[in-house]
């Protein structure tokens, strides 16, 4: 027997005007002790999961899940301050975001079956900031008639600074501890961490940088620098993958929690 689409909370969340839209079977949005202003849930297709864990903070936020089997993980502690909106259209995509990462005014798409969108933690994103995995129509080859612009994963390190009046497209990504400057289009991968990267197209302006969330006045000493700090998916990892395999496994724990639940509510 299918299951009915439902509202699942474990725990007591702050409600302030959370609108659902829900048609098809078997989806899921579960939050815990988290805060909603003015968040609107819009999902058309089944098996679909939103998980937002303790301590979120969602303000004038839009989820909108067109198809089926799409996971999105809001980490613990995130906030979304104004104006953010999440895309997942096809099937089977994902959307995971780090505990700590804040949100100025965003839009996130994933399209196409199996892309994913992954965001680390403590990032800091500003306003007018647009990323998509795909680009929702097709580019052709006249010659053969291929298709030739499928969609391509996105990723964002930990300790991320994207300044305001960014693109980023397909197959874009950003390492750990790095910036990239206002403005800027970003249309490839940028595998070195502590770097500023700027431009249309961006391209590495600075390296060995790092950045603070505080301000640092001139006769302060930084004794710490954050790429030196043991992230929590650091620790994981640790325990859990062998060291000869470290670089080459990606380990995205979110995802194996939005499994467990799904195992759980349709077990």
């Amino acid at each position: 027997m299918r299951k009915l689409s439902r509202l699942n909370v474990k725990k007591s969340s702050k409600v302030n005007q959370a609108v659902r839209a829900i048609r098809g079977f078997n989806n899921i949005i579960q939050h815990q002790q988290a805060t909603f202003s003015n968040v609107i849930f819009n999902i058309v297709g089944d098996h679909n999961l939103i998980l937002i864990h303790p301590g979120a903070y969602l303000n004038n936020v839009s989820f909108n899940i067109y198809g089926d089997h799409h996971k999105i993980i809001i980490g613990p502690n995130c906030r979304f301050n104004e104006r953010g909106s999440i895309w997942a259209e096809d099937n089977n995509c994902l959307i995971s975001i780090g505990q700590n990462s804040t949100f100025e005014g965003v839009h996130f798409s994933a399209t196409e079956p199996g892309s994913k969108l992954i965001i680390g933690e403590d990032c800091m994103f500003s306003y007018d900031i647009d990323v998509r995995t795909g680009d929702s129509h097709s580019v052709l080859c006249k010659a053969t008639g291929a298709r030739t612009n499928f969609a391509k994963n996105i990723v964002f390190g930990d300790h991320v600074w994207v300044a305001s009046h960014c693109i980023f497209t397909r197959g874009a990504s950003v390492s750990s501890n790095s910036i990239v400057g206002t403005g800027s289009l970003v249309n490839k991968a940028f595998d070195e961490e502590n770097a500023l990267v700027a431009g249309r197209p961006a391209k590495i302006l600075k390296r060995n940088v790092e950045w603070l969330r505080e301000r640092v006045y001139d006769k302060q000493v930084i004794t710490e620098l954050p790429s030196q700090r043991i992230t929590g998916e650091q620790l994981i990892r640790q325990h859990t993958v062998k060291k000869k395999d470290f670089k080459r496994k990606e380990f995205v724990p979110e995802q194996f929690i939005a499994d467990n639940q799904i195992n759980k509510k349709t077990g």
